[in-house]
């Protein structure tokens, strides 16, 4: 069973429908490494038709959706074939998330205290726009916050997420922060700042790095390092590591 259409992105005129047996044949007949998956937020049964379809035509499947993919049982379907499964949910390379929590870890680290902080997000394409429906800005919102909360020893008052469309940026994205922090002797330390990216290409060598590193260890047969490429790559792994240390474990697993 399919997600029903979101309204504008029918009335843009870019559906083009075929069956799942369809689907299946036509990833049987180009015999891709990985199928990407890199559809419109929110698209939750569509996305695990896509990993169904990968899994019957013989490939891997990376998910760069929010859509919860990668589960114990697809893990284990998908390695009893020899494939993997990677997600879920892509993390840009200098995004709104991953310099969230790399500001996080620098200020921990610096023996600063975060007691408050926001992240919203503002972005002009088709994403954005499907994001805004509430139930589907709700989970990535969910999934956002408990990303970035790993990036402290202690919990904090803490909201992340997408929180309007505009549509005159494009696939550019703005991210507002604002942290409030106490450093030596309780002084105030407050940060407010933006971050302006284009959102498509800003993801792009994430998923090329991952790719090449999964291509590696599937040639190895070597599955063992899967949750290392999810961790590095990903918002929403099924095994969390802090940034500086998935960004470790993936350069020491995979540059030669």
């Amino acid at each position: 069973m399919s997600d029903p259409t979101p309204s504008h992105i029918n009335q843009s005129g870019q559906i083009k429908s075929v069956s799942y047996d369809e689907f299946v044949k036509s990833l049987k007949a180009s015999n891709p490494d990985f199928l990407v998956n890199a559809i419109s937020s929110g698209l939750d049964n569509t996305s695990g038709k896509y990993s169904e379809a990968a899994l019957d035509a013989g490939c891997s499947f990376f998910n760069a959706t929010s859509s919860k993919t990668v589960t114990d049982k697809t893990k284990k379907a998908f390695e009893t074939k020899g494939l993997m499964i990677l997600g879920d949910d892509l993390m840009s390379q200098f995004g709104g998330t991953a310099f969230h929590r790399g500001m996080i870890d620098f200020m921990t680290n610096r023996g600063i205290k975060i007691q408050k902080a926001y992240q919203l997000d503002v972005g002009g394409n088709q994403d954005t726009m499907n994001t805004m429906a509430e139930e589907i800005r709700e989970k990535k919102r969910s999934a956002k916050t408990e990303s970035i909360a790993i990036e402290a020893p202690y919990p904090f008052k803490s909201t992340a997420g997408t929180t309007e469309y505009a549509e005159q940026l494009g696939e550019s994205r703005v991210s507002y922060y604002w942290m409030e922090a106490k450093g030596f002797l309780g002084s105030t330390i407050e940060m407010d700042l933006s971050l302006r990216t284009n959102d498509s290409t800003n993801g792009c060598n994430v998923i090329v790095d991952s790719l090449r590193a999964a291509k590696h260890i599937l040639t190895k047969k070597d599955l063992t390092k899967t949750d290392i490429i999810s961790a590095y790559a990903f918002k929403n792994p099924t095994k969390r590591m802090h940034i500086r240390e998935c960004i470790k474990s993936f350069e020491d697993a995979f540059l030669i």
